[in-house]
């Protein structure tokens, strides 16, 4: 036997009678798999309000009243469709940051790191433009009471 190998056998034997380790140990047990189920949760309500969206996006798209209000509707399912893109989008975030929250490694971490910015990135831009169709929308219906 080694000099290290005793060193590490010494370093194990007294980490397995330290309380704290285990009890650490244990309690990482408990919340990895706890995380896991919370991710899964997440991302499943993500998915739904996206499929939702689409859902409804595609029916007032099928079922719109002639060619009078074209750009109107179009603009509403945007709209619509972008905020639920937001919220997805916000969920996804938090479904990836509960799968990391339970002692994650560096290579995790540079995952989530590049994950957020994509997605912020995405949602910044997302969230610009919801905010300019919600803005048109409003000057619109501003324009139509004035009118009357």
């Amino acid at each position: 036997m080694s000099f290290s190998d005793l060193a590490i056998a010494t370093v194990t034997e007294a980490e397995s009678a330290n309380p704290i380790v285990d009890f650490n140990h244990l309690a990482e047990g408990i919340l990895l798999p706890t995380a896991i189920l919370l991710k899964i949760v997440i991302e499943s309500i993500a998915l739904l309000i996206l499929a939702l969206a689409i859902i409804k996006a595609v029916q007032k798209l099928l079922f719109h009243n002639g060619r009078k209000n074209r750009e109107k509707k179009l603009n509403q399912v945007r709209l619509d469709l972008g905020t639920a893109l937001a919220l997805s989008l916000e969920f996804l975030l938090a479904a990836d940051i509960a799968a990391t929250a339970v002692s994650p490694s560096w290579d995790a971490v540079g995952k989530l790191a590049a994950i957020t910015a994509i997605r912020t990135f995405l949602n910044f831009f997302l969230e610009k433009e919801v905010k300019q169709l919600a803005q048109k929308k409003l000057k619109n219906a501003q324009d139509r009471t004035t009118e009357t």
